[in-house]
């Protein structure tokens, strides 16, 4: 009997991610109807795994859990890992902006190789790096050696973030961006969610320890950067791994050769004001989410058990995640009513929300670890989670990917995790120095000393403190920076779009959305003119469209 043809020619730059431009017959009613549940279960996942978008963007989620894992494994264990070195909070912070800090400052290296060679092989690379040094770290014996290991290990971090996020970029069009950066930060939050409940819990088991959590952790990450090498693919390259240089220029892809094109292209990156804008707001904006690394020992400070404290964690792992998606889709939803400032306005909301939300966490919820604080503490980190997170997916990926040519995108990632994680980075040593020598924290990073409850209880009101400013100042500040994207944004949207056409030779329209959207201004008249590629009309209507369109024959 024969068998129905499964089509095979899937586009991975189709919108959907289904069955490319070319027609597929669809199966004969009869044969359709012979179908089982099951084989037809069979096609759609045989369809799902030759597609390319599927799959790398699979792979690129898996990396994405681990790496999140990986850095949220060390803060969930410093109880342990400073009973080990006999280390208080500041030294054991100083771990994490060592990783932090070498990332931010290598990152640019990262979007180079990105932007040179197969992503794939970058992202592999990034793997296997920072697996290794996690399971080397597992084995040192002093602080000294700690910070050496987590240096190398932001280094593998690195090569991962960029490579990912232009991807991602590449692999989805600009009206499902949104999402498809949500789903990229709700899988990291998942990751950051198991990494927080393995090693807190994990930790204490005397025969495993906080030594064999790094092990298994560095196993797993070594294994998805091997299965990323082997089935991930590079849009812009072929599976030899040769670049595809037809596609590549069809698609305005004109990699630097020399040193001086490099640093063109990075300053033309740095130059865009709204590169810049999200920068600044990055750097403050970040300070929180690096400071919160010491929230499970604050809750472990309150007298919660390790279970209670790494489920609360996890609790608000999961809101980030469920948050991240949210976001996204809200932002592509506001980016259609509002072009150019739905997405900002979504992410200026979320800003917003943590600044309150901080001060109940902080000053409002009892101090102790009853069973009815543990519910408290549930319920307000479950709704923080869900709303602080909406600026990377809603606003900040998408808009990086709309400000310059698709070839640069690796690199502005790259840029981004530079100039923001470098300074933000010292959010967990400034929290620890705030708590001991402002607020009036003595001792090391344990708990259970003399006079135990009380002791606890007094450290877990200056890490409370110290938490307080490093969360609600910088989100305050964070919020005031949006505000500059509302001027920059539309110039630098419109500018880039514009930038691709003169490099693809084409002509270009400007015309008003048919009916007119909710963004454009009353008065504001509709227009139809064709130019030749120049400089935008300071005049146009906030909610026009620029269409790319073929040039008139004989042009």
């Amino acid at each position: 009997m024969e068998q129905e043809a499964v089509p095979t020619d899937i586009d991975p730059l189709c919108p959907e991610g289904d069955v490319g431009s070319a027609p597929v017959s669809p199966p004969a009613p009869a044969l359709a109807a012979r179908q089982t549940p099951r084989q037809t279960l069979a096609n759609k996942l045989f369809i799902w795994v030759t597609n390319e978008r599927v799959r790398t963007t699979f792979l690129i989620n898996l990396a994405s859990i681990m790496e999140r894992v990986d850095e949220q494994l060390l803060p969930s264990v410093y109880r342990f890992v400073g009973r080990t070195f006999h280390a208080r909070p500041t030294q054991l912070s100083y771990l994490t902006t060592c990783r932090a800090f070498v990332q931010a400052i290598s990152s640019p290296l990262g979007g180079l190789l990105g932007h040179h060679y197969d992503r794939t092989r970058v992202i592999t690379a990034g793997c296997l790096l920072w697996g290794c040094v996690t399971a080397l770290f597992s084995q040192t014996t002093s602080i000294t050696l700690g910070y050496m290991c987590w240096a190398v290990n932001g280094i593998g971090l690195s090569l991962v973030i960029p490579s990912s996020q232009s991807l991602v970029a590449d692999y989805y069009r600009e009206g499902d961006r949104g999402k498809a950066f949500g789903l990229l930060y709700l899988t990291g939050a998942v990751g950051g969610m198991l990494g927080a409940l393995y090693g807190t819990n994990t930790a204490a088991i005397a025969a495993f320890g906080w030594q064999g959590s790094f092990l298994t952790v560095a196993l797993a990450s070594v294994s998805i950067g091997l299965l990323t090498h082997w089935f991930a693919r590079d849009p812009h390259f072929s599976a030899d791994g040769k670049r595809l240089h037809k596609d590549g220029e069809a698609s305005g892809l004109h990699p630097a050769t020399s040193v001086h094109g490099v640093f063109r292209e990075i300053r033309s990156i740095v130059c865009i004001p709204t590169f810049c804008m999200i920068i600044v707001q990055g750097v403050v904006g970040s300070f929180p989410w690096n400071a919160l690394v010491f929230f499970t020992f604050y809750l472990q400070l309150l007298g919660m058990s390790d279970i209670a404290a790494s489920a609360l964690m996890a609790t608000f792992m999961a809101g980030t995640a469920m948050g991240g998606l949210i976001g996204g889709w809200l932002g592509d939803i506001a980016s259609r009513q509002y072009p150019n400032h739905g997405r900002i306005l979504v992410c200026q909301f979320s800003v917003f929300s943590g600044i309150p939300l901080s001060i109940v966490l902080f000053k409002l919820l009892p101090f102790d670890g009853s069973s009815s604080t543990v519910a408290l503490y549930f319920f307000v980190l479950l709704l923080m989670g869900l709303l602080i997170s909406w600026a990377a997916p809603a606003c900040n990926s998408p808009i990086f990917a709309e400000i310059v040519p698709p070839h640069m995108r690796s690199m502005i990632y790259a840029f981004d995790r530079s100039f923001e994680g470098a300074i933000a980075s010292m959010g967990a040593p400034i929290v620890s120095n705030l708590a001991e020598k402002v607020f009036g924290y003595t001792g090391t990073a344990e708990t259970g000393e003399a006079n135990a409850v009380q002791t606890d209880l007094d450290k877990a009101r200056s890490l409370a403190n110290a938490l307080l400013v490093c969360t609600v100042v910088p989100w305050s500040l964070c919020l005031l920076f949006y505000s500059g994207l509302h001027l920059t944004y539309p110039r630098d949207r419109r500018a880039a779009l514009l930038a691709a056409a003169s490099a693809a030779d084409v002509h270009i329209q400007l015309a008003a959305n048919s009916g007119g959207t909710a963004d454009t201004e009353a008065g504001d008249p509709p227009l139809s003119l064709s130019v030749i590629p120049a400089l935008p009309r300071e005049d146009a209507a906030e909610g026009e469209t620029v269409k790319l369109i073929a040039p008139p024959l004989g042009a």
